[in-house]
């Protein structure tokens, strides 16, 4: 056993030892049994940012639904220890309110996993309002939630919660007001309203709003993301191009922005050789994604490109290294392009009806069938 299981130190755990280790599995495996210790010494305080510190891990950097696991735990220590201190290194009064802000995160899920039952998610809905409305918590944030979850479902129910979200007043457990100004950019850029989403932008484009250091420019790169997808879903990639350019020179190796399978529908339509060089870096993490909303965006993103080559090309097949990871390796590294989109066609389709079967919609299904019916 290592020694600091032996030695229960859990300042150190998480000021040094954590400080030292990969993000991803190695934290979650250290944050697992920094847990079991926490709860064996009922160390209350640690039992609860020890949870805290796994769910945020798991949320940034390793499978969202290890949250769902862990979370409903944090939930029964926030009922049972509802005034418990919140810890000094955060900003919160209470743990409680600290475990709102995780609760967040389960929202978002709710719209990313098709492993989450609809039943399930209008539960963790609702238990979220009623826990704002006991603790005094404005509303803001949930009737944000909502339309970002239905949109895809009902947009006209979706429309509503947000022009609702916007009566809500802002309270401490609002998102920061450049990120909340990013969502208000991407819902009338959705609607086609450019005039109004420019407007919005204004703030953000100068720095007076910004989300984290100005340096690392949060807000900044979201928003010219969000319109490079606008003119992507416009069909005008040379605009859309430009504001590539930007997030990939700004983007400082931060994961975030690292959009690549945006990239990769953007230059195929303008660049096909920068295209396909992006497909070759970024195969096999593609191949690994774990998130079905990524799956699902980054193999229709795919579809698109090898569409794409299969025009530019004189040819029929492209070479490719693949390694034996990839389920359709061949050692001469020679494949037919049309065999590789209907691999990738396949897998879309079927994350796609998952989806679809979990909402009770055929939006996914039509997303991907209109997306690559503009490129036949």
């Amino acid at each position: 056993m290592a020694d600091w299981l032996e030695n229960y130190d859990p300042e150190w755990i998480m000021d040094e030892l954590l400080e030292k280790t990969e993000h991803g599995k190695p934290a979650m495996e250290v944050l697992r049994q920094a847990i079991q210790e926490a709860d064996r010494h009922q160390d209350v305080p640690w039992m609860f940012l020890f949870r805290i510190q796994f769910c945020r891990e798991s949320t940034f950097y390793g499978d969202g639904l290890e949250l769902l696991v862990t979370f409903p735990e944090l939930l029964a220590l926030s009922d049972k220890y509802p005034q418990q201190p919140g810890n000094f290194r955060f900003v919160f009064d209470t743990e409680a309110e600290h475990v709102m802000w995780v609760y967040k995160w389960i929202l978002d899920n709710c719209e990313d996993f098709y492993q989450i039952s609809m039943e399930d998610c209008r539960k963790f809905f609702e238990d979220y309002r009623n826990r704002c409305v006991s603790m005094g918590l404005s509303l803001r944030n949930y009737y944000a939630a909502m339309y970002g979850f239905y949109w895809q479902i009902d947009e006209e129910f979706a429309e509503e919660c947000f022009h609702k979200y916007e009566k809500q007043p802002r309270d401490a457990h609002s998102d920061c007001k450049a990120c909340e100004r990013n969502m208000e950019i991407r819902f009338y850029l959705d609607r086609d309203n450019l005039e109004k989403a420019e407007q919005l932008s204004k703030d953000i484009e100068n720095f007076r709003l910004t989300c984290g250091s100005n340096e690392k420019r949060s807000a900044w790169l979201r928003m010219k993301i969000a319109y490079m997808n606008y003119y992507m879903d416009h069909g005008e990639y040379e605009k859309a191009q430009s504001y590539a350019r930007l997030v990939e020179r700004y983007m400082n190796g931060e994961t975030e922005y690292e959009c690549w399978s945006d990239f990769l529908v953007c230059h195929a339509h303008t660049n096909i050789g920068k295209a396909l060089k992006i497909y070759k870096e970024h195969w096999k993490e593609w191949l690994n994604l774990r998130c079905p909303m990524d799956i699902c965006d980054t193999e229709k993103s795919i579809c698109i490109f090898l569409k794409q080559l299969k025009k530019a090309r004189k040819g029929d097949t492209v070479k490719i290294s693949y390694d034996p990871a990839f389920p359709l390796y061949r050692e001469d590294c020679q494949y037919k392009i049309m065999d590789l989109y209907e691999f990738y066609y396949a897998r879309a389709k079927q994350t796609a009806q998952k989806f679809d079967r979990r909402n009770g919609t055929d939006y996914y299904i039509k997303k991907l069938e209109d997306s690559l019916h503009e490129d036949v």
